[in-house]
């Protein structure tokens, strides 16, 4: 009985331990949670109590005493003045708490508790002096998560506070001009009295001094960033060592191609680099690393560095889903910005009915046209790219724009002589061609510049010319072809989808008057492809609409010149 009754009390005391491993556990994990969640909601707090500020200073609701003199009611409006201008400092430290810095964190700490004082003294608001005050007790417990040290000088010559402080101000203008609409004598008073008059220009006076103290510290950040340099672009020496990354690279993807387009900066380690240009106030990278994937992440690591080094916000464009766990643990946020069309060459086959329009297509340029397809390996042949030369110029002038960067290649024949090129000619005469990206280890094949001439070309040129890429490809091996992207596609639409998200589903499907996005969808939807998504990512939610506008910019800028 006795051993009966210990074998039990252990038993219970195993189970009790377990439980208490288990709650342990969860407590850990809630921990980790709160730890990570901190710097988000404690800049949220932020931007919203330094709008309510503003907002409090542009609807005043203490009584007005007219037989004031010029100094007296500067007094009388001071605590109105200050705590627009902690309205002001809250919104911009928003930013510097999501980058966890403790500066930031410090600078926040002291405005909520005088933004929580002047709320129960000045105007005994007791909700929004006890909601600020419970915000400051937040902030107090999350200290331990705001640990990176950094002054705010670095914060000011980021930039990235001008959109929060922007939005602040604007929420405060708005209301104080409801405010003043509902005082009869605003309608008849001229417009200087929202400045000047005793009782209207209350708001005024104070959103003057918080518009003025942002500006000063828009001033002074301008004043005191250092010039934003971006590296070089690469000379041939950089080019030659980033050609023999690519040739050993793993898991490549076939834009790595793009180094060779001479408008690149590179950023090197030791087995790897990323390949980047400038943007505004962004460095930004196309697509990920090159070279071995143990040294992605330090590639990524040092181009934030010398991003930072240059007062730069650092951008990925056009990032694939294999290297998103590297992009977030080093403080990036994405967002998908549209789909790249991949062909599974494995399975790709003219028969069945679903390919009778590209049987057709084929059948009409070969037989009916007489076109041919040819395949060239590099380097290319001078006479070769004078053939093509002609063709491009006439695509030029029949798309009335010029030559693009970046994010793809353009007709220069350095680059195209390093490059695999494929044409059609109907009756011995170039009429279409396009250059080929190929990796190392034959997982992929992709299509690059592509260029037909209008008056020449017969109709379905171009879908000749993929159909018999795509059976080339196949037969040399390769597993996978890339269309490459249609940008804006396939965003979420659902209803708790991102504003992003939801705003760039509203271009793809309205903005034809600018681009034909969803043309171009419907295009590669012809080859029945798998489509694979790919991010923006930059640190820092606010700028993400700052960065996309820059990567636009800079894909559609024409290309730089070789170093």
């Amino acid at each position: 009985m006795g051993a009966f009754s210990c074998s039990v009390y252990e038993g219970l005391m195993v189970q009790a331990r377990k439980q208490a491993t288990e709650r342990g556990d969860a407590i850990a994990r809630a921990l980790d949670a709160a730890f990570d969640a901190a710097p988000s909601l404690a800049a949220m707090l932020a931007f919203t109590f330094g709008a309510m500020a503003l907002i409090v200073t542009a609807t005043p609701a203490t009584p007005h005493i007219p037989a004031l003199s010029a100094i007296e009611r500067v007094v009388e409006e001071l605590p109105e003045f200050t705590l627009s201008v902690a309205g002001v400092g809250l919104a911009i430290l928003a930013v510097g708490l999501q980058r966890r810095l403790d500066a930031a964190w410090a600078a926040s700490a002291g405005l909520l508790a005088f933004v929580t004082l002047e709320a129960f003294l000045r105007h005994g608001h007791l909700i929004a002096g006890t909601l600020c005050a419970s915000a400051l007790a937040l902030l107090l417990i999350g200290r331990r998560a705001f640990y990176r040290r950094s002054g705010l000088a670095g914060l000011l010559r980021s930039r990235d506070w001008h959109l929060p402080l922007a939005a602040a101000l604007g929420m405060a203008i708005v209301a104080a001009l409801l405010w003043a609409s509902a005082h009869p004598a605003f309608i008849q008073a001229p417009w200087w009295s929202l400045f000047t008059d005793p009782h209207l220009g209350r708001p005024g006076r104070a959103l003057f001094i918080a518009c003025a103290a942002g500006a000063a510290i828009a001033f002074w950040s301008t004043l005191a960033a250092p010039a934003r340099e971006p590296p070089h672009v690469g000379d041939s020496a950089e080019i030659a060592k980033a050609r023999a990354l690519m040739a050993q690279a793993q898991a490549a993807r076939p834009e790595m191609h793009l180094a060779l387009t001479g408008d690149k900066s590179f950023i090197f380690v030791e087995s790897a680099f990323v390949m980047c240009a400038h943007s505004g106030g962004s460095l930004v990278a196309m697509g990920g690393p090159v070279g071995a994937r143990a040294s992605w992440r330090a590639a990524l690591e040092k181009f934030r560095d010398e991003a930072a080094a240059r007062a730069l916000r650092p951008v990925v464009y056009a990032a694939p889903v294999d290297l998103l766990p590297e992009l977030l643990d080093l403080g990036f946020q994405a967002q998908k910005v549209g789909e790249n069309a991949i062909i599974d060459l494995q399975r790709f086959t003219l028969e069945g009915a679903r390919r009778q329009p590209l049987r057709n297509a084929r059948n009409r340029v070969a037989e009916r046209e007489g076109g041919t397809f040819e395949v060239h390996a590099p380097p290319q042949k001078a006479h070769l790219l004078d053939e093509l030369q002609p063709v491009s110029d006439a695509w030029l002038a029949a798309h009335k724009g010029g030559e693009k960067g970046f994010s793809l290649g353009w007709f220069d024949r350095d680059y195209l002589t390093d490059q695999t090129v494929a044409l059609v000619r109907v009756r011995g005469r170039v009429v279409a061609f396009a250059n080929v990206w190929t990796t190392p280890d034959h997982a992929w094949a992709a299509i690059d510049l592509m260029r037909y001439e209008p008056a020449h070309a017969p109709p379905r040129t171009m879908e000749f010319l993929f159909a018999e890429l795509f059976l080339w490809a196949k037969q040399e091996g390769y597993r996978k072809f890339d269309l490459g992207m249609a940008p804006l596609s396939g965003l979420a639409e659902e209803r708790h989808a991102p504003a992003f998200a939801r705003l760039g589903r509203l271009v793809y499907e309205r903005g034809a008057a600018f681009y034909d996005f969803r043309g171009l969808r419907t295009f590669k939807e012809k080859f029945d492809p798998d489509w694979e998504p790919r991010y923006l990512a930059a640190p820092g939610a606010w700028s993400l609409p700052i960065v996309l506008a820059e990567a636009a910019l800079l894909t559609a800028s024409a290309p730089a010149q070789r170093a």
